[in-house]
């Protein structure tokens, strides 16, 4: 049975109307985000800061010891606390070459998940083409946060979470990827166009929103009601993923490509909880990327997807 997360993922290549990567480009865009990676790494060891891989470039490291042949991102976590030091010393660390993005430093900017991008380059996929911000080569970062001991109150928090993360997509984008196709799907995406324009008339922003789905992902990081479990809210599957925030620690050192990365203690159990067996190879209708419309190169002509 595929998990929460992979039918995120399948969904998103399911509507793309782009190819599949030509190697040498893909091996280009590999280059650039472990550049990143490794400036990222550097800045974290300098001033004491903890991040570790997760998601499908957790997978990379423990299976392929790098990406995964087909996959074109980077995704790190880091808790909280170590994320909110981060993007206070980003500006004299790293903005000479990459910017940070968020809906509170772009506000035409709609998702929950933060950005690093590599200035001077372009990605935009069949799923961000409608946003209106600077779209670049970039790696995600997930803060995770405290999960409330109370089971009434750790639902309710994912639940808030979710409807936030989606309204806040539907504050500038109008045209979400579906699950469904037929009747059902276009009833489905009249009413994301009906939020869409709604939030446009009251005049409600991405960082309107976005505010709001901080506060209530980081409501029980200082309250005596915070549990042992941390997870990243930025998805549905967040409260079933939770990890015991204890057990992240101590981190190992792992391959991954011509580099070492960090991963959680309790990497396997996270990543099973997600994925399930993801030491198998997907069948290749079920192998998931960001295949862009757009992709640019520092210094070069951008190349466009054949539609």
């Amino acid at each position: 049975m595929l998990r929460q997360r992979e039918k995120e993922e399948i969904r998103v290549k399911k509507y793309s109307k782009a190819k599949q990567y030509d190697k040498e480009v893909l091996d280009k865009l590999h280059a650039v985000q472990v550049e990143m990676l490794k400036d990222f790494a550097q800045v974290c060891e300098k001033y004491g800061l903890t991040y570790f891989a997760v998601y499908g470039t957790a997978i990379g490291a423990v299976r392929h010891a790098g990406f995964i042949p087909w996959d074109d991102d980077i995704d790190v976590g880091m808790l909280r606390s170590d994320y909110d030091r981060f993007m206070e010393i980003f500006p004299a660390e790293m903005k000479e070459k990459y910017n940070l993005l968020t809906p509170l430093i772009d506000g035409r900017y709609s998702c929950t998940v933060t950005h690093i991008q590599r200035k001077g380059t372009k990605f935009v996929s069949e799923v961000t083409k409608d946003l209106k911000c600077e779209q670049c080569i970039f790696m995600d970062i997930f803060p995770f946060d405290s999960v409330p001991r109370d089971r009434k109150k750790q639902v309710s928090q994912s639940r808030k979470a979710n409807i936030l993360g989606k309204l806040l997509f539907l504050s500038g984008n109008p045209n979400p990827v579906i699950d469904y196709d037929g009747i059902k799907g276009e009833i489905m995406a009249l009413a994301c166009r009906l939020v869409h324009m709604i939030l446009k008339i009251f005049r409600i922003k991405p960082a309107r929103i976005y505010k709001k789905y901080v506060q209530n992902a980081t409501k029980y990081n200082k309250s005596s009601e915070r549990g042992r479990y941390v997870t990243s809210y930025e998805y549905v599957g967040s409260l079933k993923d939770k990890i015991v925030a204890k057990d992240i620690f101590p981190l190992k050192k792992v391959p991954f490509e011509d580099m070492e990365i960090n991963l959680p203690n309790n990497n396997d159990e996270f990543l099973k909880k997600v994925y399930g067996d993801y030491m198998k190879l997907p069948p290749e209708e079920q192998r998931v990327n960001h295949m862009p419309l757009i992709i640019q190169f520092e210094g070069e002509e951008p190349i466009y997807a054949e539609r």
